[in-house]
């Protein structure tokens, strides 16, 4: 009796922790008007014009899985699918409690406020970005694996490619963690993902090998540059919040006991991430974001310290619930410092870029901008490459009389490589010219006479 008393309470708490966290993240996708980075936009916008030009479902940069899960919302409008992610966010935090629970972890309900609001996961929870799904099937994978059904956690290894680029990177890890547990039957499961992905981009264009013919980033160093060795690092607290605390702890006790799984997925991601900065490679952009990826990783982390803390120190047993609120209450103006409620300078520019197009040019005429934000203003189909060019100096030397180009330093210039004076050497004119206080960043309008 007393165990089924008990398991009513655990029960009865998580389902409090989740209607907590859903009535405050959709407070939050109801106070923010505008999205987290443009990363954010481009993917709603995949996501919204996917079932009108097929091939956004097998997009290598915009992933299958989330354009696939987002493509049920996004045509619904921006809200909808904010509250689409919401719900994935609240799935991911009941399997991290399920797989909590299968190590047996004391306090394990506490893993749900303990991954919501770690606080870029509570942020990225309201932005349609691919994160929190990567997140989530690596959960289940995990979970497969503890449970010992390799071939169903490989499986669904083999989908993360789908999901974000680290997918590729994880392949390779679940290959030497199979090959420690001899289950060599298993490891063939792991390309079933990229198979199925590589055939149905050879139905699609009848290229036998669509995906390494396609892939975005081979060989290419990103336009976001490269940094210090230490970056990832010294965003580790940042990436915790005030759990920093009981991760360190957690980790350290973890690895003591030769318990290696959890800090072997974290410094494995950590190591990567780094790599890929430090050499400026796979475009990578060296976001605190990234991590949202193993924040379920995390929060277990994070649960291990909390219960070494409360064994050796008998802290009594009120201080848990005070200190949740203390988190949480310390995520939200966290998040508030990563995204302010107003734009920032990039997207501020964009919005009067737009306003002057929407009240002083012809909004039929054909036109050319890299900023996937000034497409979700303009509420136009960013993949009718007809009408809408893709920002590359080929287009921009046919383009026909009337074109209107949306030229910024960020996008349009860094990533595309072409500047203003490239622009007006082609022989356009500049019609309008907008700049902030931040020097890096500014936009202009031309037109082709």
């Amino acid at each position: 009796m007393k165990k089924s008393i008990s398991i009513y309470k655990l029960h009865r708490n998580v389902i409090i922790f989740i209607l907590i966290s859903l009535i405050i993240l959709v407070t939050i996708a109801l106070y923010y008007k505008e999205l987290y980075q443009e990363d954010s936009y481009t993917h709603y916008l995949m996501a919204k014009y996917a079932r009108t030009h097929n091939w956004l479902f097998l997009d290598i940069w915009g992933r299958p899985i989330p354009t696939t899960i987002l493509s049920f919302a996004a045509p619904l409008g921006l809200f909808p699918t904010k509250i689409l992610t919401i719900m994935i966010s609240l799935l991911c935090a009941i399997i991290t409690y399920h797989l909590a629970r299968t190590k047996n972890l004391r306090y394990s309900e506490y893993i749900v406020p303990f991954l919501i609001f770690q606080p870029y996961y509570l942020l990225v929870s309201v932005n349609p970005l691919t994160e929190i799904i990567f997140a989530t099937l690596l959960t289940i994978s995990l979970l497969y694996l503890i449970n010992k059904n390799y071939v169903i956690s490989t499986i669904i290894c083999s989908a993360l490619p789908l999901a974000r680029p680290e997918g590729f990177f994880f392949l390779i890890l679940w290959m030497f963690i199979l090959i420690n547990k001899k289950k060599w039957k298993s490891i063939p499961f792991l390309s079933l993902g990229c198979l199925t992905w590589n055939c149905l981009g050879f139905l699609q264009t009848g290229e036998i090998i669509w995906l390494y013919n396609n892939f975005p980033w081979l060989g290419q160093k990103g336009v976001y540059g490269s940094g210090s060795f230490f970056h990832f690092l010294f965003l580790v607290p940042e990436i915790t919040g005030i759990l920093l605390l009981f991760f360190i702890i957690g980790l350290i006790h973890l690895i003591a006991e030769k318990r290696l799984l959890f800090p072997i997925v974290f410094f494995y991601f950590l190591l990567l991430h780094t790599i890929l900065w430090t050499f400026g490679l796979f475009k990578s952009g060296g976001y605190a974001r990234y991590f949202v990826s193993i924040a379920p990783i995390i929060a277990i982390i994070s649960i291990y310290g909390l219960n070494i803390l409360y064994k050796f120190l008998k802290i009594p047993k009120i201080s848990l619930p005070a200190f949740t609120a203390l988190f949480i209450t310390s995520s939200i103006f966290s998040m508030f410092s990563i995204q302010k409620p107003s734009l920032d300078t990039d997207h501020y520019l964009i919005k009067n870029a737009y306003h002057y197009y929407a009240k002083s040019l012809s909004t039929e005429h054909p036109l050319i901008s890299a900023s996937n934000y000034f497409f979700y203003l303009s509420n136009k189909d960013r993949f009718n490459y007809e009408h809408f060019p893709l920002p590359n100096l080929q287009n921009l030397q046919k383009s026909i009389h009337n074109t209107i180009v949306i030229w910024d330093s960020k996008f349009f210039a860094k990533e595309c490589g072409i500047s203003k004076e490239q622009i007006l050497d082609l022989g356009y004119q500049k019609v309008k010219f907008f700049v902030s206080q931040n020097p890096f960043y500014e936009v202009a309008i031309f037109t082709k006479p």
